[in-house]
């Protein structure tokens, strides 16, 4: 007969879903610079003028568009459109929780996904702005990394993305690292590029146990040209 649980036991980790392949990864990181690119070459006042959900809005838009029946976005041609303001059920039950952004490749490529509500790269968008209180890159740990490493979002997931709109000249490994240890990250680790890094949280400690999750950080900027 099998053992019946005790309270006094220690509480199971949420199981793992599979992690999206590095291609996949690198497929959404590069649409979401083509839609960044498109909304720059169109010189759309949504960049300098626009809120947080405007710009965001905006870029779905931009991935969203067919042509001949296959997405224009390079990279997705295979994916279902990504979804906006998905709710997601956080590691603890808790509910109502909507990452802005979920992105879904062919499922039969990841024959070991056992539940698709769960799995997907969740990206939370921020708006940085020098000189505005309320859009620090303060805000961007407290309530968009925190999300993450709370297990509120990407529970099951072992990676996800944090999305950047700034308008200014902050760059994320210049700007994070005075916030070290960052919600329990000890490193910064510089992307190929000087507009990406990574950070690597554990999430052991969360009743339930969830699964460590490591966030690349993206930060598109706004053009000198098109700030007033």
């Amino acid at each position: 007969m099998a053992k019946r649980p005790s309270l006094a036991d220690p509480p199971a980790q949420l199981a793992a879903e599979s992690d999206l392949s590095p291609v996949h990864k690198r497929a959404i990181e590069g649409a979401l610079r083509w839609a960044w690119q498109q909304l720059v070459a169109e010189n759309d006042a949504v960049l300098n003028d626009g809120s947080e959900e405007a710009i965001t809005a905006a870029i779905e838009t931009q991935l969203g568009r067919m042509e001949r029946g296959r997405r224009v976005a390079p990279g997705l041609k295979d994916f279902d459109h990504p979804v906006r303001g998905a709710k997601q059920c956080a590691s603890d039950g808790r509910i109502e929780k909507q990452p802005d952004f979920t992105f879904r490749p062919p499922i039969s490529r990841y024959i070991r996904v056992t539940n698709t509500a769960c799995w997907g790269y969740f990206v939370e968008c921020k708006l940085i702005e020098d000189g505005h209180d309320s859009r620090t890159v303060k805000s961007y740990s407290d309530d968009g990394i925190r999300r993450f490493v709370s297990g509120e979002y990407a529970a099951r997931m072992p990676s996800a993305m944090m999305l950047a709109y700034v308008r200014g000249e902050r760059q994320p490994v210049e700007s994070l690292e005075p916030l070290l240890p960052l919600h329990g990250a000890t490193a910064i680790t510089p992307g190929e590029t000087s507009d990406t890094c990574s950070t690597q949280h554990p999430r052991q400690a969360l009743a339930p146990p969830c699964v460590d999750v490591a966030l690349t950080h993206l930060w598109l900027l706004v053009p000198a040209k098109l700030v007033a």
